[in-house]
């Protein structure tokens, strides 16, 4: 028993030992080379030197040259070799060591020539890798032990070691290892820096990926799985843009932290970058324990973390790829990632397992991404509109301007199939202007051709668009540009954009509201739905979505969501806007509970803006419900 407990201290020592001292062979190509060109010219450096001292201490000019010429053969191998990092490193590390000795011998072994040594073993830790530090230390102490023994006055000046060279070879290798302690600490900061996140301590992608490379390795010598899982914040871009990069610095490393507790001690947290988390999971004993893992780190997320004096509750999408005998490193990262991006587009805050179908998925996506970003340019975008209807009097009082894509293969796509991929990307933002102005030229359009019928036009806003520093000047040019009357145009916003009621955030919708616009809460009832925020932010129209709209009609406990937001809309004295009414029993009840506005195929569908010109031609007296339906929704898509 006793010897099982000393086994097993041991090798927490032994494991103690290797987390202390440097890992070695990390340093960047690129800073390998350039550190190995500098130890080169200085190896190079040494043999003219030498040649030179030798000269100087009154050899002969050919043993001058060939002592020089045994460090210059080490000088010609290290530059030779360059194309094999180890060996070049290794022959650069015994040219300078061997330098040292032939000037110890040219010197007649005074005890300051040695102090070379302790130099050039210190200078090899420059290349952050333990073979040639090592051969300088071992060369030290079998110079100094051999030549000591065979020759000692080739290596020592003084009795005592000439006496005991194998002795005084330990203490002049204790000592010079001694003096490379300095250097080493330095090294292993130096790996610390470059291997390790600043902001979260967690290990960064180039150690994840070194440990990744040994866990694949070893997994093909012993049983056991092992396992990636790929994380991703959902929407943390909103914190640091509503809150600040402070407040995402905190809430990054409170996710590390949480992230970190969730594993055992032998799994390895990293953070790849941004808002990206990667975890490495070794000797598991079935594949269902990653999946079991994944679930605690969603559980661990799912607690509020308060910043700035506000709970932030934060979602996360996990992407799981398990080990294989034939599945390399990158592979197995790249497979998480796959994952990850099925998570987060089936379901946030969720975690899926990664299938060889998914890559597939994700090439189409990669794919749609590259192709949205010509569409705008190529003239693929169009604009539709959907009537927004009187509910007292069935009257057309406004459009919906609803982007439309007619790809020119897969045909008319609808916002649902390519609007993620804009505002992941960024595209969202130029697509979103162009609407803007679209949508306002046609409105004043409309308006001077049918002045009897004084139309509005709703743009959706979308949450990249809105945390533009720009935003209110390009609303403004655009409103500029077209003429369209600002009480004419309402900025729909959804509850996502406001999630946070930063000052940031109400600076900007005053701004926006100070053009005169009008400003609409979009899909209310699906997000945040704080009644501090509807209280507090200068909203004038609050749109029901459909899922609340579906209840009405079915009796008084399917629609008291509805009737409940209708009467805090009242209260507030905000305009109420119905979405998705499909039939005449919820317009009548939506009317009797005194919604003001409605859209929805029992109105008409989204139209182009030809038809909606049809419209508004057949409406001057009529309620639009009451209209031929060739007329409301033709079958023009």
């Amino acid at each position: 028993m006793s010897a099982v407990l000393g086994s097993a201290a041991g090798r927490r020592l032994i494991d103690t030992a290797r987390e202390f001292l440097p890992r070695g062979q990390l340093l960047p190509e690129d800073a390998w080379r350039r550190r190995h060109r500098t130890l080169s010219i200085l190896l190079r450096l040494h043999v003219v030197g030498l040649f030179i001292f030798a000269l100087i201490r009154g050899y002969g000019l050919l043993h001058s040259f060939n002592e020089a010429a045994v460090v210059g053969v080490f000088a010609v191998l290290a530059w030779w070799g360059q194309s094999h990092r180890r060996f070049s490193s290794a022959m650069c590390s015994l040219g300078l060591v061997t330098s040292s000795a032939v000037l110890v011998h040219l010197s007649g072994g005074t005890i300051e020539a040695h102090f070379h040594f302790f130099v050039m073993v210190g200078i090899m830790t420059l290349y952050q890798d333990w073979l040639p530090f090592l051969v300088a230390i071992g060369y030290v102490v079998l110079h100094h032990a051999v030549l000591g023994t065979i020759a000692p006055d080739q290596v020592y000046n003084h009795e005592a070691a000439i006496a005991q060279p194998l002795r005084w070879a330990v203490i002049h290798g204790s000592f010079v290892l001694a003096a490379s302690v300095a250097s080493i600490v330095a090294w292993r900061l130096n790996e610390e820096q470059s291997l390790r996140d600043a902001l979260t301590r967690l290990p960064n992608r180039k150690l994840f990926k070194d440990r990744l490379d040994h866990a694949v390795a070893r997994s093909q010598r012993q049983p056991g799985f092992i396992a990636v899982l790929f994380i991703d914040l959902d929407d943390f871009k909103n914190v640091n843009d509503t809150m600040g990069h402070a407040a995402g610095d905190q809430l990054l490393t409170t996710v590390a932290e949480r992230v970190r507790a969730c594993l055992r001690p032998g799994d390895t947290a990293a953070r790849l970058g941004g808002d990206e988390f990667a975890v490495l999971l070794e000797d598991l004993l079935t594949p269902g324990d990653a999946n079991r893992v994944a679930h605690r780190v969603l559980e661990g997320l799912a607690v509020s973390i308060p910043l700035r004096g506000k709970d932030v509750l934060v979602k996360a999408s996990i992407g799981i790829a398990l080990g294989g005998l034939d599945v390399p490193s990158e592979e197995l990262l790249r497979n998480a990632d796959v994952a990850m991006y099925t998570a987060k587009r089936e379901a946030k805050g969720s975690f899926a397992v990664f299938e060889s179908s998914m890559h597939v998925a994700v090439v189409d996506r990669l794919e749609l991404e590259s192709e949205l970003h010509r569409a705008l340019d190529q003239g693929e975008l169009v604009v539709h509109f959907q009537p927004l209807v009187q509910l007292d009097t069935g009257r057309l009082a406004g459009v919906e301007a609803l982007v439309r894509w007619k790809h020119p293969t897969k045909g008319l796509l609808l916002p649902g199939e390519f609007i993620d991929v804009a505002e992941q990307t960024g595209a969202i933002v130029p697509i979103g202007a162009w609407v803007l102005e679209h949508s306002c030229v046609q409105a004043q359009r409309w308006r001077q051709q049918y002045p009897g019928q004084p139309l509005s036009v709703s743009v959706n806003l979308s949450p990249r668009q809105f945390q533009q520093s720009d935003v209110v000047d390009m609303v403004r040019r655009v409103l500029e540009r077209t003429g369209l009357d600002p009480t004419a145009l309402t900025l729909e916003l959804t509850e996502g954009v406001v999630m946070f009621d930063s000052e940031e955030t109400e600076a900007q919708l005053h701004a926006l509201k100070a053009l005169g616009v009008q400003l609409a809460i979009d899909d209310f009832g699906t997000g945040y739905s704080s009644m501090s925020y509807l209280r507090r932010l200068p909203f004038d129209i609050l749109k029901i979505d459909k899922l609340f709209i579906d209840g009405i009609g079915g009796g008084p406990a399917e629609s008291a969501f509805a009737r409940a937001i209708m009467k805090l809309a009242r209260t507030l004295e905000l305009e109420t806007v119905a979405e998705g009414i499909e039939g005449a029993n919820q317009a009548h009840e939506l009317r009797d509970l005194q919604c003001d506005l409605g859209q929805g195929f029992y109105f008409a569908k989204a139209l182009a803006a030809d038809d909606i010109e049809a419209l508004l031609g057949s409406t001057s007296a009529a309620p639009l419900s009451q209209l031929p339906a060739s007329v409301r929704s033709p079958a023009s898509p």
